[in-house]
């Protein structure tokens, strides 16, 4: 076994940076370290780390058994000023439901979206699109995008369980058209994973697209 696990964990965490990289893609390069041991190597590291008030780094796991080094949360804000210079532009209400309904439905073509909300939203796809929050992942029998959330949506909403950490929706409770309508409703992101200050923008601009 290699003596400096420790090292190489930490050298592909920093390689793969926003990335991140899966449990299975560590064991094909630690190819003699059994799996349990290199969970926890991450685990140290991520001690090591939290322990360490001079460390900026933190370790976040996201997805399915996917892993990246990250800044702190409470050194956050410091980021944000550069981030805000970079691009102020937020996310508007409409593009949040949007975003909302393929958390939850996804993989989801536009047409199925729009049959949701009962309103077109080419715009708030190509915004989300854009933001790096949504990817087309296949396409239907018709040859239209499928839809579904990327790891960045995970990062930006600081989601660290994955899917498993998001509220649970009963779908089974939608019955007939009515309810159906109401499915928006049920399905917004909840005030603890935004922040309405950081990614709401004023809905004036939703006719440009």
């Amino acid at each position: 076994m290699n003596s400096n696990i420790k090292a190489i964990v930490e050298g592909l965490l920093f390689v793969y940076g926003d990335e991140g990289i899966s449990l299975l893609d560590l064991q094909n390069v630690l190819e003699d370290v059994r799996p349990v041991t290199i969970q926890e190597t991450i685990l140290e590291l991520e001690k090591k780390y939290s322990s360490d008030p001079d460390c900026a780094f933190s370790i976040q796991k996201f997805g399915k058994n996917k892993y990246r080094l990250q800044t702190k949360p409470e050194l956050h804000e410091y980021f944000a000023k550069l981030e805000l210079e970079v691009n102020n532009s937020r996310l508007s209400n409409s593009s949040i439901e949007v975003l909302s309904i393929i958390v939850y439905k996804g993989p989801i073509s536009k047409h199925d979206i729009e049959l949701i909300r009962q309103a077109e939203c080419s715009y708030q796809i190509y915004r989300l699109r854009q933001k790096k929050l949504i990817k087309a992942v296949g396409k239907t029998s018709t040859g239209a995008n499928l839809y579904t959330i990327t790891d960045n949506f995970f990062k930006l909403f600081n989601i660290t369980g994955g899917f498993e950490a998001l509220p649970q929706i009963d779908f089974a409770s939608y019955k007939n058209e009515d309810e159906e309508n109401n499915f928006e409703e049920e399905i917004k992101i909840t005030e603890e994973m935004v922040s309405e200050e950081d990614i709401f923008e004023d809905e004036s601009d939703e006719g440009m697209f």
